[in-house]
């Protein structure tokens, strides 16, 4: 019965219905394990601008799952769409692209604003990943303070390396003085 509800509910074209199918199909819950289909029922669900469709759909084409031949151009397109319909996931992965030149030209400042967008929702990998920005300067005005600020939220949520950078900063202001930035 679930099975047909949702069905049902995918057919009438609701991007939520059509995304949670596609995940069914990834996962064989309830139907048949069948990634070819899947996936194009995530290109459905993100043509209905469903953010963890868009994202899911750039994971596909990033790892070329699903019968989609690797393609990093395309996945940084789905990530960044993710991103920019308020998808965390989508965030972190198109600021990841851009770090890297992953898809897309290195580009270290949007990287930084999406980094930031991630790490004011809560994101440690991102959070930690901004302070490095403001750290380093890295596509955004050196800050040691702010960097300071992000590699402690960061810390605060376990992340081994933040926990690092507070400390290699906290060492850096006491033989200094105080840190400069």
């Amino acid at each position: 019965l679930p099975v047909t509800l949702l069905r049902q509910a995918a057919a009438a074209g609701h991007a939520p219905a059509i995304y949670a199918l596609a995940n069914w199909h990834i996962h064989g819950k309830g139907v048949q394990k069948n990634l070819r289909l899947a996936v194009g029922l995530l290109k459905k669900a993100a043509g209905k601008k469903h953010p963890p469709a868009e994202y899911d759909l750039g994971v596909a084409y990033e790892m070329g799952k699903g019968g989609l031949i690797k393609n990093q151009r395309a996945a940084i397109l789905w990530y960044r769409r993710a991103a920019q319909h308020g998808d965390l996931c989508g965030q972190t992965e198109a600021a990841r692209c851009y770090y890297y030149g992953i898809g897309t030209a290195r580009d270290l400042a949007k990287a930084a604003r999406w980094y930031a967008a991630a790490a004011k929702r809560g994101d440690a990998e991102s959070q930690y990943a901004l302070g490095r920005a403001y750290e380093l300067g890295e596509g955004i005005e050196p800050n040691i303070q702010r960097a300071l600020v992000w590699y402690q939220r960061a810390a605060a949520q376990g992340d081994g390396a933040a926990r690092q950078a507070v400390a290699d900063l906290e060492k850096r202001r006491r033989k200094n003085g105080r840190v400069r930035g």
